[in-house]
């Protein structure tokens, strides 16, 4: 009987681990989504608006110390956390940019070059943090064939 109890708790002990790392994945699936929510509905705002003529001064962005403001931005362009890893990048990039795609609207319409615009800034945003977060990239690109 004892080892039975033992099992028992054994089991008990690693379930209760599964959960709580299932419940810890399922919060950070749900901050992932709401940030893509909200980049989403900024896109979604940005194709509506009429394109104002000049822009407005920028106030420097509040960045940690670690990661620099260009990076800073693109997550912000992503809808990310500025923890995300490269997976979470390419997901965010493939959803925004299908969503953005200037193939949706009618051709010489002022939303097609909206998208144009939008999908050039995702695209950006999307090589900067390429660029930071995949090292392999940096070297690749700076290799000359001759």
């Amino acid at each position: 009987m004892a080892l039975g109890r033992r099992v028992t708790r054994l089991l008990r002990a690693r379930l209760n681990e599964l959960w709580e790392r299932v419940e810890a994945i399922l919060q950070e699936e749900e901050a992932e989504a709401a940030a893509r929510q909200r980049a989403a509905e900024e896109l979604s705002d940005a194709l509506h608006q009429p394109q104002p003529t000049a822009l407005p001064p920028t106030t420097a962005p509040t960045a940690t110390p670690s990661v620099p403001p260009e990076v800073s931005r693109a997550y912000r362009v992503l809808g990310l956390p500025e923890n995300a890893d490269l997976a979470a990048v390419r997901r965010a990039y493939r959803e925004l940019s299908a969503r953005s795609d200037p193939n949706r609207f009618p051709e010489d319409s002022p939303e097609r070059e909206k998208a144009r615009q939008i999908q050039q800034r995702i695209n950006q945003a999307y090589q900067t943090l390429l660029l930071h977060l995949d090292h392999s990239t940096q070297r690749f690109r700076n290799l000359s064939v001759e």
